[in-house]
């Protein structure tokens, strides 16, 4: 290998000193850049064990429940340690108290006025008229009343003694003069409860008879009204006479 002289375009001189110098460079540079660092530690990643464990569902929704209910105590906690915010009441300290009225009291009311001598008469005397003919229209009604009741019982007395003769059957020992008188005793229905003999004809047979003839017929027309028949009805007294007797 020949070393041209400089000046000769085909001389490696040049190019060789300039390489040279450029990796002297290089080494002094990486020389001293790895004397001021400091060593570089690599650190390995801690080892990290785990297994395959197997939860079962209901576990899971127990501890859900459980972290839902940690959840809901600690926000009513919250909500009942939060301070309640005290509204301010304006105070008008110039008001002034209103006091209490006094009830009015009740007026009396104006004693009536004295009417004169000859008022006062006549005013009394129209009241007793007033109090005569109220009185009047009361007994003529009570009047009315006790004939319309005695139109009914004689009615209802006129067909008990057609239903009873009907049913009499008296001995031929009987008088047309002669008479009795019964006490019969009813119920509500109008049956006979009762026949009790109150004056007796004389003649035994004929008494007896008249008894039969109440119970043969059994059951009697009586009213309606329990007024009536608990006053006239309940027992009432029946005269008997055999109007068809031999003389």
């Amino acid at each position: 290998m020949q070393f041209l002289p400089l000046a000769d375009p085909r001389s490696f001189t040049i190019p060789v000193l300039a390489s040279g110098l450029i990796i002297a460079l290089v080494m002094v540079l990486l020389s001293t850049k790895w004397m001021n660092s400091e060593p570089l530690v690599v650190k390995s990643p801690p080892k990290i064990s785990a297994r395959l464990v197997q939860v079962k569902k209901s576990q899971v929704k127990k501890t859900r429940k459980k972290i839902l209910k940690k959840t809901k105590s600690s926000k009513n906690i919250a909500k009942k340690k939060a301070p309640r915010k005290i509204k301010k009441v304006a105070v008008n300290k110039q008001a002034k108290v209103a006091a209490p009225k006094k009830p009015a009291k009740a007026r009396k009311p104006a004693p009536p006025k004295p009417l004169p001598a000859s008022e006062l008469m006549t005013a009394l005397l129209a009241e007793e008229q007033q109090n005569e003919l109220s009185r009047l229209l009361a007994d003529e009604l009570r009047a009315q009343q006790a004939d319309e009741e005695q139109q009914a019982v004689m009615t209802y007395i006129g067909q008990i003694q057609q239903l009873i003769n009907s049913q009499w059957h008296y001995p031929p020992s009987a008088k047309h003069d002669d008479r009795l008188v019964l006490r019969i005793y009813l119920v509500p229905t109008g049956e006979v409860a009762e026949v009790q003999l109150v004056e007796s004809s004389g003649n035994a047979a004929l008494d007896r008879s008249a008894e039969q003839a109440v119970w043969k017929a059994a059951t009697l027309p009586v009213p309606k009204d329990p007024v009536l028949f608990e006053k006239e009805f309940r027992q009432f007294l029946l005269p008997f006479s055999p109007e068809n007797a031999r003389l």
